[in-house]
Parts: structure tokens; sequence; C-alpha cells
């Protein structure tokens, strides 16, 4: 029985934004944050911290902020929480100290500078014995600034005098702040060690994004001591945790293309000694996306993206050998931290598939694996529409390997037929589309409300199936990664799911790039949405502020060389070629991928008469965050595919 409701670009802005789900040390409580997925007169949009009972009770709101709560984090004997707020001043964070069992929120800081969100692990937490809180803080602007900018004598010298991200500590009781960090250090990770003594850090020379890229793993003591650096790599480093007997630290590692979305393999260093890494991952397919130690030390938990699923295993520290504890098509949260762990191994997530929206479960842990339980319904009004079908799809990709994607079938579908179909390229390219609620969030589901089927590949580059694949296609981007998304449109089309003369495609950031690729590549789309694409490697490389992730994914291949990559994979070279009606769409604030990369490739379609159309949003950046420019973007994408694939 359908339940009758056709989604809208308004049903999906409904959907509220659950993530970073904090279970209470004796395992009793779970906060999280619960937020609007858009922003309308805040930097930031409105978001609150809930709590709910592990043992079926119902969730309720903690905070009440006007702005932005974020962050809970429990003192380690449960009796309070730390989090962030900017209630008192728009876009200023500051932490806030909310004791459980009465009282109000106490501000305990008064800082000036950034305070950022949890993009890969924690920015805000607890030193062991619960008596300071160490928080990450981006150097605030000097009084000397301050009057340059009031007297418009505010020239901006590229790459000059930067400012730093450092580690910062507040004394509980006391409230007096110090700062830890040594001097012209960057600090991107954090982690406490178990005796509150030192820090394991992500660390570089200078704090440009491009340098995440090429940054190392080191410690360093609370009391300001020199640094000790632990462990160098080629690859990215992430999410450092120290194991309780304070004699190693654990940390993930890959080629990645995008901070905060970094699943790879599991590394282990011996510290202070500084001994020989292990890794724990092996030759497994699959990427672990986060890890936490048991409280002997023996083995990690992990959380990965496996199959196009997520699975839940136990890691023997001295063996390597892996248990796989759990496996099921779903999502687990891939912003901000992604599980927390009480000391019986019970985990609390935000979980998500594609018939349910992000809501808070437990993981209670069992002998032989876990039980699930949902704690929460944030999203009732989910049931009220009719959704297309979303099932796995697999088929063979350049040089026959095998390849997974995923397919939503149109809304009210009643006979299996060929449909229009539109091609959806995930960004990264180290990401991964896995089983999610696409009815919010990226509304892929208001394509197939209007009769479309979704093709949703995961090609050679993305995470999930070990990091072997993921490496794949450096030095080849473009290539047979682009061949296995034609591959796949390919299997589609033979299998009856796509009409052949009714194919679109569209796709963010490097799925951007692709949509700008594939349309210069063939001309069987008959339409094309480009998401805030790179049209032009060599003038990305040059203003973007990633400018590292293109030379490593790239095979350290000559920007400036004429005749070498980045021409041969630039779109603009083979603009000439595109037939495809095209729209484009673009932030004017995103540092990631330049504004002008849109404006190059939408001159250049207008100057060969192709039909196109570029829509800028102002203050945007990689990514749009105002509700009316996501309304606009859906609304748009939506009716540009809907008017050339029916016509």
């Amino acid at each position: 029985m359908r339940a009758g409701k056709i989604l809208s670009p308004e049903d999906v802005l409904s959907f509220k934004a659950v993530s970073d789900a904090q279970l209470s040390p004796d395992g009793s409580i779970v906060a999280y944050v619960v937020a609007d997925p858009y922003k309308i007169e805040t930097k930031y949009p409105r978001s609150n911290i809930w709590v709910v009972p592990t043992d079926g009770g119902d969730a309720t709101q903690l905070t009440f902020g006007p702005r932005s709560d974020l962050c809970p984090r429990w003192s380690p004997d449960g009796q309070s929480l730390v989090f962030l707020s900017d209630r008192t001043e728009d876009g200023q964070r500051q932490l806030y100290l909310l004791p459980m069992y009465g009282g109000e929120a106490a501000q305990l800081t008064t800082v000036e500078g950034s305070i950022p969100a949890s993009r890969s692990v924690d920015t805000v937490a607890w030193s062991p014995d619960g008596r300071k809180i160490a928080f990450m803080k981006t150097d605030a602007e000097t009084e000397q600034e301050k009057l340059r900018q009031m007297e418009k004598d505010d020239a901006i010298e590229f790459e000059r005098n930067p400012k730093y991200t450092r580690i910062n500590v507040v004394d509980v009781d006391t409230q007096i702040l110090s700062w830890v960090s040594p001097d012209d250090l960057q600090v991107w990770e954090f982690c406490w060690s178990p005796s509150g003594e030192e820090f394991a850090v992500v660390v570089s020379d200078l704090p440009f994004e491009q340098h995440w890229y090429t940054c190392r793993l080191a410690t360093f003591s609370i009391d300001g001591g020199q640094i000790q650096n632990i462990h160098f790599s080629k690859r990215q480093i992430a999410k450092p945790t120290w194991s309780p007997d304070n004699g190693s630290v654990a940390f993930l590692s890959s080629n990645w293309s995008d901070r905060g979305i970094t699943s790879g393999s599991v590394i282990v260093v011996p510290v202070p000694d500084c001994g020989k890494t292990r890794d724990l991952s092996g030759n497994q397919i699959a990427s672990v996306n986060s890890v936490a130690w048991s409280d002997d030390s023996q083995h990690l938990l992990t959380v990965t993206h496996e199959r196009g699923g997520t699975g839940l295993s136990k890691i023997e520290v001295n063996t390597g050998e892996r248990i796989l504890l759990w496996h099921g098509d779903v999502t687990i949260s891939e912003t901000s931290t992604v599980f927390s762990m009480d000391h019986n191994e019970n985990i609390a997530v935000v979980l998500e598939d594609s018939v349910n929206p992000q809501d808070v479960w437990l993981a209670k842990r069992t002998a032989n694996g876990f039980e699930w339980a949902r704690l929460t319904n944030h999203h009732p009004q989910a049931t009220d529409f009719d959704l297309g079908v979303t099932e796995s799809i697999h088929w063979k990709g350049a040089d026959g390997w095998d390849m997974h994607g995923l397919l939503i079938r149109p809304v009210m579908e009643t006979i299996r037929e060929p449909h229009p179909m539109v091609t959806i390229v995930h960004g990264g390219p180290t990401g991964m589309l896995a089983n999610r609620f696409y009815a919010a969030s990226q509304g892929y589901q208001l394509l197939a409300a209007k009769g479309m089927a979704v093709f949703l590949p995961n090609y050679r580059g993305s995470t999930g199936w070990g990091i072997e694949f993921a490496e794949s296609n450096i030095g080849d981007m473009g290539g047979k990664d682009w061949e296995d998304i034609l591959m796949g449109i390919d299997h589609c089309v033979k299998n009856g799911i796509a009409d052949v003369e009714r194919l679109g495609i569209s796709g963010g950031s490097y799925g951007g790039f692709m949509t700008s690729w594939a349309i210069t590549q063939t001309d069987q789309f008959k339409a094309a949405v480009m998401i805030a694409g790179i049209s032009d490697w060599r003038s990305f490389h040059g203003k973007s502020h990633l400018c590292d992730w293109d030379s490593i994914h790239y095979g350290d291949a000559d920007p400036w060389d004429p005749d070498g990559l980045y021409r041969k994979f630039s779109p603009i070279t083979h603009v000439k070629r595109v037939k495809t009606p095209t729209l484009i769409l673009h932030g004017e604030e995103d540092l990631d991928v330049p504004v002008e990369q849109s404006y190059i490739f939408y001159r250049a379609l207008k100057d060969l008469g192709v039909e196109t159309e570029l829509v800028v949003y102002p203050r945007e950046p990689h990514g749009f965050n105002e509700r009316n420019h996501k309304l606009d973007q859906a609304r748009r994408t939506t009716d540009w595919f809907a008017e050339r694939l029916f016509s």
C-alpha cells in the first residue's frame, strides 16, 4: 500500500540532521545533536543537544540555544557535559559546561578566534582525570589587523602571516586558560594520552589547507615540551587514538581527497619508543572509518565501509586477526565522531538506510556480536512519502573489475521497463555512495519522484573496498574510473533499466568534474548538471587551497607540462566535443573548487552554442548551506532533467 505523498524540495528540508551520538561512561544515556539542514540568518545552521536513555525512554531536548549548540562530550565521571555554542555571539563558539543533574550551562571560555566543529575527530576533549578540557582554536585577528581593516589599509599578502590552529587547555575549576601547542605548528587533530600528560597530534609546519595532505603524526607534552615525530607517511593520517596502557597510538591512513572523509587502513605505532608501525588492515576488502581501543588494549573495535554497506569488526592487536561482528546495508554517520563506546563495548551511533532517516541507535555487545535497538524517532513524517525502491547493482568495470553501486527505481513504478535515468557521480573521489535516506540531504529521491531512475556508481577510487581499490585511480582521474561509470550505465541499458535515449548525468565536486568530463567524452547524455566541478586542472592547481591533493592524485605529474596529465584530463581541453545541455551551479565563496572553474566552462559552452545556464550562489562555500539556495538547487536540478529527459 502506497503512502500517497510525493516528495517535494520543501519536504527534503523538513528532515533534521542527527549527528554525534555520545554514550555516557556508564552506558545509560546518549547525548547527540539535532540540527536544521540549512541556515537562514546565522553563520551556522541552528542545532541543539538532546539526550536519550538507553533503556528505552523518551528523547529530551537538553539545550535551547538560539543558534548552534553542538559537540557534546561527557566528563569521565558522567556528571557533566561540555559543549560548543555561539549563543552569545553569532559565529563565535565558546565552551559551556552543563551539570547533568541540576543547574544551568556555564560559559567556560571567552576566547577570540575560531573553535572548529569536529570534522574528523574531536576538537574538544576531556583530560582522563576530568580536571581539564583541551580544545582546538585558530588564531584570532590581532589588534593591528583589526585597525588596518577599519582604515582600509588591508592589502592581502597571499600565503603570508598564517593563522595556526593550536591546542588550548582550560582548567574546569579555575577556568584558567593555557595554550600548549609548540610555536609554528598546525594541529589538525589530537587525542589525550591516558596519563593526561601528552597529546598525540596530526600536524604540519604550515596551516594552509594544502598542508594537511603532507601531515605527520607526533606527540608533545601538555607542559609545552619538545615535539616528537613518530610517523611520517606519503599517505594522509587521521583519527589518532591512544591505547589505555599508554603503549601505542592507532590511526587511519590512506590517500584521501577530503579532510574529514577519512576511511582507510588501521596503523598502530608503539610509543614512546617510536618502533616499527604495523598495518592491521592487511588485504581486507573494507575501509576503516573509525576505531576504538578495548579497555585492556588487546583489541580494536572498528566501523568499516564494507562491500557497499557498514561493518563492525574486532581486530586483535597482537596478531592482526580481524573478526567481522556485524554487517548491514546501512550508513553509520560519516560526519563528526562516527561512534562512541562505553566500558562494556556497547556502541552508540547515528544510523540511516534507504527507508529510515538518521536516528540514534544502540548496538549492545553480545558474545557473538551486537544486538541493535533504535533509541529515537526524529522523523515520523518519513512514512508519509512514496519513495523509489533502492537496491544494490553489480557490473564489470574496466579490466574486468567487480563494481558496485545503488539504483533508485522511479516512484510508482508499475512495470519493469526502460526509464529515463540520471547517473549521480559522488565527490571525493575517496568517498562512497552507501544505503542512505536519499529523501533527505542530497535529495536524490526527488528525481525518482519525477519518474526517473537514479544510478549511484562506486567507481575505482571509492572507499569501501580496501586501500588498493581506493588508490587505483591515482595518476588516472578521468581514465578507468570514468570507464567504470560508463560500463555501469551500459549495464543499466542492457538490463532494461535505463532508456539509452534518455540519459542524464550529475555530480558535485569531483562528481562535478566527472560530469563535465563525461560530456566531453560522449554525446549520449541528453542533460547534465555540473555542481562545483573542476573544468581546468591547471587553474584549479593555481587557485584552490587543495593544490597538494591534485599533485598527489595525479601521481606527482607536472601541472605546467603542456602535454601532461593536467591538460589531458581537463574537460576544457576537449570542450569543443560537448553537445549536452548543461546546467552549472556553484558557490561564490568556494575555496575547494574556486568558482572560476564554472565560469570557464560556461563561457566555453556559450561560445560554442551549447545550451547552458550558470547559477552562482552568493556567500556559499563548497556545498550550499542557506535554505533558499538549497531549495533553488533542488528545483533547478529536477526541472532541468525532467524537461529534457521527458521531452
